[in-house]
């Protein structure tokens, strides 16, 4: 697909999502699509450190290690914001995120295309959200 977008896909193992399907990044919104970011699937926050934007020229692998350690750390201690009964109703859903946290998603061009095709809530939250992000996501 052109944009950097491409589907995210595990057999027998998880959800189809379409990712990096933002064709026009808004002023004032730091995110970049083409990187690497990781995202909350019960809140639909998402985390991109203010590594994983430098530019190509300074992404070198060391950069790229210290963001993925970044990621990794936001994630563990984001986690811990929602209760073991969210956490605990995602999984038991069958759904890659909750409706809420796919209507924030949406906007950045993360579509998970599994949850709006099975699932009716989903689908209108898709069909709901924004089609482009109005609040920036969390960076350090």
């Amino acid at each position: 697909m052109s944009n950097g977008s491409h589907i995210r896909y595990a057999p027998n193992r998880g959800p189809i999502t379409l990712q990096g399907m933002m064709p026009v990044v808004p002023v004032g919104i730091t995110f970049d699509p083409n990187r690497d970011y990781t995202y909350c699937r019960i809140c639909g926050v998402i985390f991109q450190p203010a590594l994983n934007r430098v530019p190509s020229s300074q992404y070198t692998p060391e950069v790229i290690l210290a963001a993925n350690l970044l990621r990794r750390e936001w994630s563990q201690s984001h986690a811990k914001l929602h209760s073991d009964t969210e956490h605990r109703q995602l999984a038991l859903s069958g759904k890659h995120c909750t409706p809420e946290a796919l209507q924030k998603l949406v906007p950045f061009g993360i579509i998970p295309v599994s949850d709006i095709v099975m699932d009716n809530e989903s689908e209108h939250a898709g069909l709901e959200a924004p089609r482009m992000p109005f609040n920036d996501v969390e960076t350090r």
